[in-house]
């Protein structure tokens, strides 16, 4: 008998899943834990559905602690429509995550993109910017990665045919939900 489609959807997501390295996944922890630990900001970025799935997972961090059970900062900068479009229009779109990083973020917070492709412009202007300003890079990525990946100090890749957006970010979705449930405590 013949998968229907959703079943054939829903098996192509656990495939990509299932080619997730172990190792990235118990990195992206590691990397997460440290920024929970040293008290850092978590600050995550996506465009379209990356960007709800960044403003869902920021949402998520915020529900978690760290190992003095201070709760956690995490921060979409998919958030603010008004200051995305000033900077967009002032500045241009490439710049609309870099800028506010500029304006808000310190040496050793944690920059978490989402990207299927890996290659958009302002992602990757706010990956470089994060680099050049001693913020560390996690970039969760599909397709072949991209340059987010080469240019990420941590990579959590989830290897899906090039434009399958769907599957993509519903794994990323998937992995976020995983990630911050690592660090949720029921209070």
């Amino acid at each position: 008998m013949s998968k229907s489609p959703l079943e054939m959807y829903i098996s192509n997501i656990c495939e990509a899943l299932l080619k997730v390295s172990n190792v990235e996944i118990n990195n992206s922890l590691a990397v997460i834990s440290l920024a929970l630990n040293a008290k850092k900001t978590i600050w995550i970025a996506g465009n379209g559905g990356s960007a709800s799935t960044a403003s869902h997972f920021a949402t998520d961090l915020s529900r978690c602690v760290n190992v003095d059970d201070s709760p956690a900062r995490g921060v979409s900068l998919c958030d603010n429509s008004g200051l995305i479009t000033a900077i967009g229009n002032d500045f241009g779109f490439e710049f609309i995550f870099s800028k506010q990083l500029s304006n808000l973020a310190t040496r050793g917070d944690l920059l978490v993109t989402l990207s299927a492709s890996g290659n958009s412009h302002n992602i990757l202007s706010a990956m470089n910017w994060a680099k050049t300003n001693g913020l560390i890079n996690l970039a969760l990525t599909g397709f072949d990665g991209g340059q987010a990946k080469l240019i990420a100090d941590h990579s959590l890749h989830v290897p899906t045919p090039v434009g399958d957006y769907g599957v993509a970010e519903d794994a990323h979705s998937i992995l976020c939900h995983y990630l911050s449930s690592q660090f949720r405590t029921v209070r």
